[in-house]
């Protein structure tokens, strides 16, 4: 039995499902009174005490006898869990509740890199969420906290501390006190604490103890033995158990049975006297975490009925256990053994049978879906190739769930002399910073597993590898390297993703050389090859640059792309590649001028956007579109707030060795919005920056890009034959300028130069490869870049014959096309946000499929019943509630459902 990684959640559910109360667990009223009254009120509940004082027996019994209502989320650590872990635990024990997140949760999950701006994010989205949940009360339990050694997770919880709503509490507990901030809680007066003197037996309660025994038919020490007891054991429940499962046996032990050797003692003393079976199945199944039929049977080599007769007896004795889910197939539950006598019987067998713990923790490994516990068996048991193999095996199946940084902890846990050699490792860690665009590492990555692969005699792992590392060189600016990369390897015949990669990169060196018209032929022979391949993890690399669109024949060639790729991907389902898709349809859409089409698909976008949490693959796609059609719509603000936020995104935390190669590029962009919103000082300030950039050894590619910025400037000044003259001399390298619709809209700049220069001859001409550029594209986008003043004034020109009726009647057309664009009121100066619009116009918003949901809200359908009904996954199903909540301004789903009522 080996396992794999699931599309589930990647750990164990054990770690979020709370210990089912027993019979056996003794009622404390007093205790439990306090733990009531400050579970209901306060917002932190600490209950810190040493092993074996019944933390979780006591809040197992208390969690059983909470009002009804309240929700609980349990989520239990472990010594592997980071923030980006423990909060995927918290997100689906959270997940039956049905939070109204208005972000993925997924995606602020696997944002979590250990930055503290990701988890900031997380925090803000789930104080949102948790505030709109509609219950009573609401607690968010995080056991065995003494675990956890991530320090940012005790960070997040105090940001969570310090803004948690009123109805929704936290309890933390474990051996020792947390790095919270304890005192500032305590004099606030909302922190409520449960030491070891609360938490152990009064002589009351002893005397309760041995007469729940005594009922039940066990044998039970006199009066006088138990105050005896008490005494010896100074209230410790562990200790008390372990007395009195002895009663009767004769037991030597002496002294204060908290110290940890006494336990020990005491534990093995239980352990002798087992039957054989019983106890060699303890100790081959003390490497699980928990103990369930399956797995019990794998590791401990007997039959399924055999483990669960097994499992039945362990937990009808007592044995230190907390019983966890219900029961299975063979009718066991699952079983949780307690840290102490877990920790004994490990030390047992590793004394007893040193040579068997390896091969047991191998059989563990085999049998475990979580990926992170899997490898963590695999290096206990130093068997790291076998740990490498996994890694590299279901590493992909985390990448493609965006979970980067687990990945390269796990990564992290190898040796440095297997991280450093290792071909798929180095490989692995390269995709990694691919997926966070961190180039300088996928560049360094990928160069050495390419040349370990090649040692190995490994020759398509080392094809891709040097594929993806074509990429990223020409990604950080090398473009020069990149293409003699390329050139040695395609020298030689390619294996298909490796020679998909290679057109991609054609592409690229093509764009980098302003050899535009090159680029439709690698990029369809790259289609060609891609779509060969269903899977959409291939699309998304392979998806064209935005700067394709424009270019001469790329536009069939770009849509053929995106139709390929949502046919691969669920129309329900809100995935990067899908989104990119649609950014890009978009963009195509403000090309061939339907910029109300486009217009209404990037608002879609941004909503998907946002719900994916701004990956910055997709940011940098859409920010570019919705720049330019903001500035085509005249409204200022959101465009320049576009054009910014992709200069921004070359800080992201997310990206690395981009800045100093992107820059002045982005700040041109910028510049061109500024000039297309007839915003003077902002060119000006524009054009200061990008002066004090040049340098030297600047890509040629943008230094031809920028060719009519001397003609923007002179412009600016009135000085319009030298601004004529300029254009004229940008126009002399068409394809180097030909970049996001800059060689039309430098066009009619230039004729509006020329007339304004008292030559319309000079114009005309100019506006002839205009009108016969847009008459062989069938794009007339670009044309509404140079904005309503500048055609406004072509049209109103005396042509004297110069241009035909048609062209003047073309002209008249798109400047009164463009400025019926710019006087559409802009969306920032809508009805204000305060007024919600009426009940039944809002519902009228809805698609159909948020229509259908609503109604099933409405009914008190929870996520998971609407998922059933509808065939859809819960993942879909959140996603259609945060749009019906955004569409309807609300916070709620009890909101939404009376809207609904309302009509």
């Amino acid at each position: 039995m080996v396992a794999t990684l699931s599309a589930g959640p990647g750990f164990a559910l054990t770690k979020i499902q709370p210990p089912r109360s027993r019979a056996r667990l003794m009622a404390r009223p007093a205790l439990e009174q306090r733990l009531a009254q400050a579970l209901a009120s306060v917002p932190l509940v600490l209950v810190s005490a040493p092993a074996g004082f019944g933390k979780t027996a006591a809040l197992t019994r208390q969690l059983a006898q909470l009002p009804a209502g309240t929700a609980v989320a349990w989520v239990a650590a472990d010594e592997d869990d980071d923030l980006g872990r423990l909060a995927a635990c918290l997100v689906a024990a959270l997940e039956p509740l049905d939070l109204p997140w208005r972000t993925s949760p997924e995606a602020l999950v696997a944002m979590q890199d250990g930055q503290r701006a990701a988890w900031s994010v997380l925090a803000t989205e789930l104080l949102n969420a948790l505030a709109a949940t509609e219950v009573p009360r609401g607690l968010i339990v995080l056991d065995d906290a003494h675990r956890l050694a991530d320090p940012a997770i005790f960070q997040w919880l105090d940001a969570l501390l310090q803004h948690l709503p009123a109805h929704w509490g936290l309890l933390v507990a474990g051996r020792t006190d947390p790095p919270l901030a304890l005192p500032r809680l305590r004099a606030r007066g909302e922190l409520a604490e449960f030491r070891q003197d609360d938490l152990r037996f009064s002589g009351d309660e002893v005397a309760a103890l041995v007469q729940q025994r005594a009922d039940a038919g066990a044998p039970a020490p006199t009066t006088a033995q138990a105050a005896a007891l008490l005494d010896r054991t100074q209230g410790w429940p562990a200790g008390l158990n372990l007395a009195l499962a002895h009663a009767g046996r004769g037991s030597g032990a002496a002294g204060n049975l908290h110290e940890r050797h006494v336990f020990d003692y005491l534990t093995t003393e239980v352990l002798d006297n087992l039957a054989p079976a019983l106890r060699d199945f303890l100790l081959c199944c003390a490497v699980l975490p928990e103990l369930d039929v399956a797995r019990c049977a794998t590791v401990a080599g007997c039959s399924p009925p055999q483990a669960a007769l097994l499992l039945e007896e362990i937990e009808r004795q007592g044995l230190f256990v907390s019983v966890r889910g219900e029961a299975g197939e063979w009718g066991a539950a699952v079983l949780c053994l307690h840290d102490l006598f877990r920790d004994c019987l490990l030390q047992r067998l590793a004394s007893e049978r040193p040579a068997e713990l390896p091969r047991l923790l191998r059989l563990a490994a085999d049998t475990e879906p979580d990926l992170v516990r899997r490898v963590g068996y695999l290096a206990r048991a130093g068997a790291w190739a076998e740990a490498e193999s996994v890694l590299c095996s279901q590493g992909p199946a985390l990448l493609a769930r965006g979970q980067v940084g687990p990945l390269l902890k796990l990564i992290d846990q190898l040796p440095a002399a297997q991280r450093s050699q290792s071909a798929p490792l180095l490989h692995l860690r390269g995709f990694c910073a691919w997926a966070h665009w961190d180039i300088l590492t996928m560049v360094q990555s990928l160069g050495r597993a390419a040349e370990a692969y090649q040692r190995d005699g490994h020759s398509v792992g080392a094809q891709r590898a040097q594929a993806l590392q074509v990429l990223g060189l020409s990604a950080g600016g090398r473009v020069p390297d990149a293409e003699a990369l390329l050139a040695r390897l395609q020298q030689q015949p390619l294996e298909p993703q490796a020679e998909i990669t290679a057109w991609q990169a054609r592409c690229w060196h093509a764009l980098a050389g302003s050899r535009m018209d090159d680029i439709a032929a690698p990029l369809a022979r790259m289609l060609d090859l891609l779509e060969r391949f269903d899977d959409p993890a291939l699309w998304l690399p392979a998806v064209p640059l935005t700067s394709f669109i424009g270019l001469r024949g790329t536009a069939p060639l770009v849509q053929r792309y995106i139709d390929g790729a949502l046919r691969r991907t669920p129309d329900e389902t809100v995935s990067t590649v899908r989104v990119l898709s649609q950014t890009l349809q978009a963009g195509l859409w403000l090309w061939q001028g339907r910029v109300e089409a486009a217009e209404t698909l990037l608002a879609q976008v941004d909503t998907d956007r946002r719900w994916l949490n701004r990956p910055p693959n997709l940011n940098g796609y859409f920010h570019l579109f919705q720049g330019l059609l903001q500035a085509v719509r005249g409204r200022h603000g959101p465009a320049l707030a576009a054009t910014q936020a992709r200069l921004d995104g070359l800080d992201d935390d997310r990206t690395s060795g981009r800045r100093e190669t992107w820059l002045s590029h982005f700040l041109y962009a910028q510049l061109r919005l500024a000039l297309m919103l007839d915003d003077s000082a902002m060119v000006r300030q524009m054009a200061a920056q990008l002066a004090q950039r040049l340098r030297p050894e600047e890509e040629p590619f943008f230094v031809r890009e920028r060719l009519p910025l001397p003609g923007h400037l002179a412009a600016l000044d009135g000085r319009w034959a030298d601004a004529a003259r300029a254009y004229a001399h940008a126009l002399d390298d068409p394809l180097g300028i030909d970049l996001y619709g800059q060689l039309q809209e430098t066009r009619l700049r230039a004729a509006h130069a020329w007339c304004q220069a008292g030559e319309p001859a000079a114009a005309a001409q100019v506006l002839g490869a205009v009108f016969q550029a847009v008459a062989a594209s069938g794009e007339p986008g670009p044309v509404l870049f140079a904005g309503p003043r500048v055609l406004g004034v072509l049209a109103d020109a005396r042509w004297a014959g110069r241009l035909t009726e048609d062209a003047v009647l073309q002209l008249r057309q798109w400047a009164d096309r463009a400025q019926a664009l710019r006087v559409e009121a802009p969306a920032a100066d809508a009805a204000p946000a305060a007024q919600a619009a009426p009940a039944g116009q809002a519902l009228a918003a809805l698609s159909p499929r948020e229509a259908e949901v609503l109604a099933r809200i409405a009914a008190g359908d929870s996520n998971k019943l609407i998922a059933r009904r509808f065939d859809l996954s819960p993942h879909t199903v959140k996603r259609h509630v945060a749009n019906i909540l955004d569409k309807l301004g609300l916070d709620s789903r009890g909101q939404a459902a009376a809207r609904y009522r309302v009509g």
